[in-house]
């Protein structure tokens, strides 16, 4: 895979159940040094800390869904930027993201995600059912 090639394999894999059609379409290309951050969750190191990560976050947003917007490749570093939506406690939930991958003989060696964590943790604060998925998510 070249950095080229990544945001169409990015959509692919968003496409596929989660979260284990989607873990096992990216589990591959991750390499196991791999260091991804994101608000709301600690930063995972090495392939089984982004697999739980990722496990995390689709036990708190079971249905979550992203399309792709707009991606920009320059060398190594990819930019993608996209629409997620979910559901929390029966309320939907809209946020925009952008994700800044380093691609490096063929595998992603980090990532960092970028988006505005208020509208779910509004949406959170408004619904105490969620607290304790919103905790757990944090924790776990």
């Amino acid at each position: 895979m070249t950095p080229d090639d990544f945001p169409a394999v990015f959509a692919e894999g968003w496409a596929l159940p989660k979260p284990d059609a989607f873990l096992d379409h990216f589990r591959p290309l991750i390499h196991g040094d791999a260091v991804f951050t994101q608000p709301m969750f600690p930063d995972a190191h090495g392939l089984a800390e982004v697999e739980r990560m990722f496990r995390r976050l689709f036990a708190l947003f079971p249905d979550m869904d992203l399309t792709v917007r707009t991606s920009a490749v320059q060398g190594g570093t990819v930019f993608i930027e996209s629409d997620c939506t979910a559901t929390l406690g029966r309320k939907a939930v809209r946020f925009g993201v952008c994700d800044r991958f380093a691609i490096a003989d063929g595998t992603i060696r980090a990532r960092a995600s970028y988006s505005d964590p208020l509208p779910v943790l509004l949406t959170g604060l408004r619904r105490p059912s969620c607290w304790p998925r919103l905790l757990r998510s944090r924790t776990a």
